[in-house]
């Protein structure tokens, strides 16, 4: 039997100011890369054998802290796992696309 557990990357900037990242490749920031080591702290105890992650920067980054800290040597990038292409929304802000289609 598998264990299988899904993660959400780290805080990015962006994530911090509201804005849409989509396939815009953010970074985590420094607050993002310790939820990473917080987390590894709170898995330490499961059988991880491998880490599947998105080709985007902020989710590779979570997955390498996450191996790094819990031994996992096998660190899998999936192109088909990204997030969707946000188009003109992507690096906007809530109000920002409010202000411009008067429609969130």
């Amino acid at each position: 039997m598998a264990t299988i557990g899904f993660v959400r990357h780290g805080l990015t900037d962006w994530n911090a100011q509201g804005r849409a990242q989509g396939l815009s490749d953010i970074p985590l920031n420094a607050e993002g890369r310790q939820q990473a080591k917080l987390l590894a702290e709170r898995l330490r105890n499961g059988p991880w054998e491998s880490i599947v992650t998105s080709t985007l920067t902020r989710a590779r980054e979570t997955a390498e802290i996450i191996a790094h800290e819990l031994g996992v040597r096998d660190v899998i990038q999936e192109h088909g796992i990204r997030e969707i292409d946000c188009g003109l929304i992507e690096g906007t802000t809530e109000e920002q696309r409010f202000q411009t289609s008067g429609d969130l």
